[in-house]
């Protein structure tokens, strides 16, 4: 798979807290037939490009979630965009999931609000049950404007009602009615929660990232216990997990929070592989420096070939993976902003 042609979609932008930025933040294709052939596309949307999604159903399809602009969408595979903002009440779009089979989506927002569309991204309508929680009360962000927002969102084939979200800052959220009513998880979660994974051959089986490291859940997200056995950094991005391959799974963690990446160290940042679903860590070292400066921002595995995962980091570049973690190269070295996500065509 490592010659097979893919196309990437990189989301871009500059981190707050550092003090050299490069590159135009924006969204941009990598084409990868053996190397990578990158371009800037024409979205014009503001702020840093938090989400992007592939259509399950239409590849030419694609929807972008923008930190500071709401939602975009594109029917010709990107040459072209289009805001889909009606009933988006809050523009500042940090996370966008479909379900594979009804191709309903969800987006969260800033503030820590979800909301969904049954029509594609025509209209969208608040997940209002999520207003009802009281601990809402309790969730901020500790960068002005303090306010939190639903940072992650994960849906399973298994149950088209189910949906899991992490917010940041504020434990994890769960509907098992698809958006209408809500729960609020802090039995064994982490406050600065990053991210609610569903494991695709198990929807019981919850994997979420955090701040302070991983936690994990046998019981469909009732309880949830620490999984930080083999992690030495503990800021951790997403996982990355095939279907094809359940058990397996990737991720990546950075020794200290954003507001330290400027040390002379910088982020000291590891990649990690699991054998046994989350539960415990091994680091990865085949092709990496022996100290990573930059900070991983997002990870994904490749929809077709589980070998294959990809990594953005925070100085614009990206690496990859063929061969389930044993060795990684750069893919995309072309001076870009902080790559803060990425998906793959299938």
């Amino acid at each position: 798979m490592a010659g097979d042609k893919r196309v990437l979609m990189l989301g871009t932008g500059h981190i707050p807290i550092a003090k050299v930025t490069q590159g135009t933040p924006g969204l941009y294709r990598a084409e990868v037939n053996g190397s990578a052939q990158v371009q800037r596309m024409s979205l014009n949307a503001r702020g840093n490009i938090a989400a992007i999604i592939f259509d399950a159903r239409d590849p030419q399809r694609v929807f972008v979630g923008a930190a500071r602009d709401g939602v975009w969408r594109s029917l010709d595979g990107g040459a072209t965009w289009h805001p889909v903002h009606d009933g988006l009440l809050y523009k500042e779009v940090w996370s966008l999931v479909q379900h594979p089979s009804t191709g309903d989506l969800y987006c969260g927002t800033q503030p820590a609000e979800v909301f969904r569309s049954t029509d594609g991204g025509d209209t969208w309508s608040e997940c209002e049950g999520l207003r009802n929680l009281l601990d809402t009360h309790d969730w901020s962000f500790p960068g002005p404007p303090f306010v939190a927002h639903v940072k992650h969102l994960s849906v399973t084939e298994a149950d088209p009602q189910l949906v899991f979200g992490a917010v940041e800052e504020g434990w994890l959220i769960r509907s098992r009615d698809g958006g209408s009513t809500w729960r609020n998880l802090k039995i064994g979660t982490a406050f600065d929660s990053h991210t609610a994974h569903v494991m695709p051959d198990d929807p019981k089986v919850i994997v979420s990232t955090s701040g302070i490291g991983i936690c994990r859940s046998e019981d469909g997200g009732d309880s949830f216990a620490d999984a930080n056995t083999g992690l030495q950094q503990r800021y951790m991005v997403h996982v990355a997990v095939h279907p094809d391959r359940p058990k397996v799974l990737f991720t990546a963690g950075a020794e200290v929070p954003p507001p330290f990446w400027q040390r002379p160290d910088g982020a000291n940042a590891a990649f990690y592989r699991s054998s046994d679903q989350g539960r415990s860590w091994e680091p990865l070292h085949g092709g990496l420096p022996d100290h990573m400066h930059a900070a991983p921002r997002c990870i994904v595995a490749d929809p077709v070939d589980p070998e294959t995962v990809y990594v953005g980091m925070s100085d614009g570049k990206v690496l990859v993976t063929h061969d389930s973690g044993d060795t990684f190269s750069t893919l995309v070295d072309d001076g870009l902003p902080a790559v803060t996500s990425i998906t793959v065509s299938a």
